[in-house]
């Protein structure tokens, strides 16, 4: 398997992960405390973290997208260009 079939799978899994989400599901229902009143569950934070996960994957798969296509050039020769966000 290569990167970016790692970088696909990973990318499916949080998506059906994020299809599944519902009103009775993790990641569905607005942050809670827990009866104790000590513990809080951060179901918006949860849903947050997959849909920038979600994005980071896309981001990455399109970088390595072109670097798979830079390699496979008929000469075997290739460049890598590399951003920084900030």
């Amino acid at each position: 398997m290569s990167v970016l079939d790692d970088l696909k799978t990973r990318r499916a899994t949080v998506a059906a992960e994020l299809a599944a989400m519902s009103k009775l599901s993790m990641g569905g229902k607005p942050n809670a405390m827990t009866a104790d009143g000590g513990t809080s569950v951060d179901h918006v934070g949860f849903r947050r973290s997959l849909l920038e996960e979600l994005r980071m994957l896309d981001e990455a798969i399109l970088r390595e997208a072109e670097v798979q296509s830079a390699i496979d050039d008929e000469d075997g020769s290739w460049e890598i260009e590399s951003q920084v966000y900030t």
